[in-house]
């Protein structure tokens, strides 16, 4: 039984609002109209959006402004809960279904509407998990826009017994970054001498030592740790990304030089295992060209297009960000998440096709959130691998009820056992074999 969105006006912003809530986030296929008599007549399942209720039968979801508007403005936002769960944008339609405009807070959160509006950047020029209405109201750790698209879900399968939903189906997506794919080899001599000579001016005589050790072949540099990753996800079929840092050297850009052999023979050995993505530098924020050149440094490395991102330090600003990596080729972004606190940053747990709130239009780019970076947990939040390993439970729980996918930040560099991350390797494989056991 086919299912028919009514609404007065066609805009932008509600065609988008119901194409993530219904295609993206249900995986049902729809028709939105805005002819009523047509939606009258039709023999469909039927949602009604608008200001007042069609039919006994029908989904009446009332409307409000925001997707009937253009232009960007503050928001009068008051949360209220229903049967536990936060909403916002109320209205007073009568004999509706919900109390609240669900497209509009949709709409809200995953064009990150709030992120357009002035706020207090921190130390590197990113929005902070503190700015954010989701932390600030409690909400960061859902899937909110799931969770509410599931009661949808619910309202429809009760309203009509023959229509035919989708399994929504939860999956883990384990990803990398690269900044440094070894602590000690290939940064040539000047940066490891004058690097072994802070360590000894520091009374660091560990870190020396073992710098020494790995130069002449003992141990196997620290960072190194793509076998035993190749190993845990041939053992679990996993199918994990990689995204490369390959920028100039500087102050936050650390990496290894792009034009090291044994580096673009590590990038190419795990592109024909793996997906695997450019690590766009903290130098090339707000640099268009330095984007494409890093870009191209990966395509000439795996000898393919390059359409997978994410930002180093996690630098995302709107709608800056994401036109320059479209501008480079890139379809594909894995920024969506806060670096000082786990959660859903766009309260979304399900890709989706990113709104360009300026230019009030559908983009091709796509958006893949992630939940938790292994950096939050252990340096910002301060958490020992058992306390992070429950924080990370509440989070794969969560993602799973709504059928959405729980993606994870990790380096390769945090499975080593210097710098403090003892115990993280252990704590990572726990991780890993919870997050699986949730898996359909």
């Amino acid at each position: 039984m086919r299912l028919i969105v009514y609404t007065p006006a066609i805009t932008a912003r509600v065609q988008y609002a119901w194409e993530v809530l219904l295609r993206y986030v249900l995986k049902i296929d729809y028709e939105l109209v805005s002819n009523l008599d047509f939606y009258q007549s039709a023999d469909a399942c039927k949602i009604n959006y608008s200001t007042q209720r069609q039919n006994e039968q029908e989904v009446f979801i009332p409307a409000g402004n925001l997707l009937f508007e253009s232009g960007i403005r503050q928001q009068t936002i008051k949360i209220f809960s229903i049967e536990n769960l936060p909403a916002f944008f109320q209205q007073n339609a009568s004999n509706a279904d919900v109390p609240f405009d669900l497209p509009a807070l949709v709409f809200y959160l995953i064009t990150r509407y709030e992120e357009y509006l002035p706020y207090q950047q921190d130390v590197h020029g990113r929005f902070p998990a503190w700015e954010s209405l989701a932390y600030c109201e409690g909400f960061l750790q859902q899937p909110l826009v799931n969770q509410w698209a599931c009661r949808l879900r619910t309202m429809l399968e009760l309203r009509y017994p023959r229509i035919q939903m989708p399994r929504l189906t939860y999956r883990f997506q384990p990803t990398y970054d690269v900044d440094m794919a070894w602590a000690y080899r290939y940064k040539g001599w000047k940066r490891n001498v004058l690097a072994g000579l802070k360590e000894l001016l520091q009374g660091r005589f560990v870190d020396l030592k073992q710098r020494l050790r790995v130069f002449s072949g003992d141990i196997e540099d620290p960072f190194f740790t793509f076998a035993y990753l190749d190993e845990l996800h041939q053992r679990h079929q996993l199918q994990p990304i990689y995204f490369f840092l390959l920028g100039d050297y500087s102050a936050f850009d650390k990496n290894i030089p792009h034009q090291r052999p044994a580096l673009q023979q590590l990038i190419q050995e795990l592109h024909r295992q793996y997906p695997v993505g450019i690590h766009p530098s903290y130098r090339s924020d707000g640099q268009p060209q330095q984007i494409r050149r890093e870009v191209q440094r990966l395509k000439d490395i795996t000898n393919n297009p390059v359409v997978r991102s994410r930002q180093h330090f996690l630098l995302l600003r709107f709608p800056q960000t994401y036109r320059n990596l479209l501008a480079a080729g890139i379809s594909s972004d894995y920024t969506m998440g806060f670096a000082v606190e786990t959660g859903f940053r766009a309260s979304i747990a399900t890709a989706y096709p990113w709104y360009d709130l300026e230019n009030e239009t559908i983009t091709p780019l796509m958006v893949f959130p992630f939940q938790v970076m292994d950096v939050t947990l252990k340096n910002y939040l301060q958490l020992s691998p058992q306390a992070a390993l429950e924080k990370i439970q509440g989070l794969i729980e969560a993602t799973k009820n709504v059928g959405g996918t729980f993606s994870t930040i990790w380096h390769n560099s945090s499975l080593s056992t210097v710098d403090g991350w003892q115990d993280w390797k252990e704590m990572y494989e726990k991780m890993v074999k919870i997050a699986l056991n949730n898996q359909d």
